[in-house]
């Protein structure tokens, strides 16, 4: 596996309820052994917290960690205007087929939702989608419409439901890769 720092100084990881979500703080921690000097900021949808604890996160995240509901005290003002923190990057990990399907219907019915469709950042998006058939294709190509949305590369999983093998973008190397990319375009020439 070809192993990429994160290049910027800040990360926004929102985390979603696939049952992938429960390896995230391993992946957390991964990250964060790998580029000491990162900020990782996350944010959880409350499906996500069937699969994972908050506190953990708290502990492994070095940056704002809270809970994707309105009526949560935690959640940070400047999601309003697409950013957290000085986060460089958004990345949707683990991102399931209801969050992609609501953020390409262009849902703003959560913070991290409505921080999503209103940001200018870069955003990754590691899906674990179940299948797919013409309505899931048809809204990753409206996602894909999006200058600022990208897909992380696919790699071979293995389902938790049945133990078959299956293709899902949940590879957290691979979207480091790309949100590097994405960076670099978007900073000016040297």
């Amino acid at each position: 596996m070809n192993v990429e720092q994160f290049e910027g100084a800040e990360v926004h990881l929102h985390i979603t309820g696939s049952i992938s979500a429960a390896l995230v703080p391993w992946w957390i921690h991964w990250l964060r052994e790998l580029n000491p000097e990162l900020t990782v900021n996350v944010s959880v949808t409350r499906s996500a917290t069937r699969f994972l604890a908050v506190r953990s996160l708290r502990h492994l995240a070095n940056g704002r960690v809270w809970v994707d509901a309105w009526d949560e005290s935690d959640v940070p003002p400047e999601v309003n205007s697409g950013r957290s923190g000085a986060s460089e990057c958004l990345l949707v990990f683990p991102a399931t087929l209801d969050t992609l399907m609501r953020l390409a219907q262009g849902r703003a019915d959560s913070p991290a939702l409505m921080m999503l469709q209103v940001t200018d950042l870069p955003i990754v998006i590691a899906d674990t989608l179940p299948g797919s058939n013409e309505i899931v294709e048809a809204n990753l190509r409206t996602l894909r419409l999006r200058s600022n949305v990208a897909f992380a590369p696919r790699v071979t999983g293995v389902r938790a439901s049945n133990r078959a093998a299956a293709e899902v973008g949940f590879n957290l190397p691979g979207a480091i890769a790309v949100a590097n990319e994405m960076l670099k375009k978007g900073r000016p020439s040297e």
